[in-house]
């Protein structure tokens, strides 16, 4: 029985694409004055593409980019944006459509305690969940930054199992990240779901459960 709906939050609750997109074109715009809006357009694609959607550290995000654009950016630009990038991401944070309304109606029912599970930054994490007004639909809002430990360790899982008083396999876990929440929730003993915001990566090795609307959880819960 499911006692338990945990959930990720950059991609799985959040827009996380969108929001670092935003980001990007605001702040890189000053550096690219004279290129026109398809030519920044391609340095915004460039770097959607080293942003690995945010599964890596931002210094090495920024690599990459210098390493094509370095020319047109200031010699200081990683020291200058990645502080920038913690401590302003927040107000770029949106949530997917359906967010509220499902994280609503899974509060209502009654039926699950509810966690978010986030790796990342303590502070920059908090300010995105605290910015989109998520924090009241959960019992625990946990970000690794918080204990010094990151999905997929099993001591995250098993962290925030203790504080809601439910057993992991009675838990589902919601996540984007194949390696980090799906492969973390399976290995902590959860009933991982999948949110494959890409619909065209292939995949062999997992006959899991594989949503991309948070709608899809209600089907899923009625069968478990």
């Amino acid at each position: 029985m499911i006692k338990a709906v945990l959930f990720d939050f950059d991609g799985t609750i959040s827009n996380r694409q969108y929001n670092a997109y935003s980001l990007f074109k605001d702040y890189f715009r000053k550096y690219f004055p004279d290129k026109n809006d398809m030519e920044f357009e391609a340095v915004l694609q460039d770097m959607m593409v080293y942003d690995c959607n945010g599964t890596i550290d931002t210094k090495y995000r920024v690599a990459p980019f210098m390493r094509k654009y370095g020319k047109d950016v200031p010699e200081d630009f990683e020291e200058v944006f990645v502080p920038f990038y913690y401590q302003y991401m927040y107000k770029y944070c949106v949530v997917k459509n359906e967010t509220h309304e499902v994280l609503k109606k899974l509060r209502d029912s009654g039926k699950y305690k509810m966690a978010i599970i986030s790796n990342g930054n303590s502070k920059s994490q908090h300010d995105k969940i605290d910015y989109v007004d998520v924090a009241k639909y959960f019992d625990v809002v946990m970000v690794g930054g918080d204990i010094d430990i990151q999905k997929p360790d099993r001591r995250v899982f098993d962290y925030v199992t203790d504080k809601l008083g439910v057993r992991n396999e009675e838990c589902i876990f919601v996540g984007d990240v194949f390696s980090t929440d799906i492969l973390g929730a399976y290995n902590a003993g959860m009933i991982p779901v999948w949110m494959k915001t890409d619909p065209e990566k292939p995949h062999d090795f997992y006959d899991g459960y594989i949503i991309d609307n948070l709608n899809q959880l209600f089907e899923i819960l009625e069968k478990i």
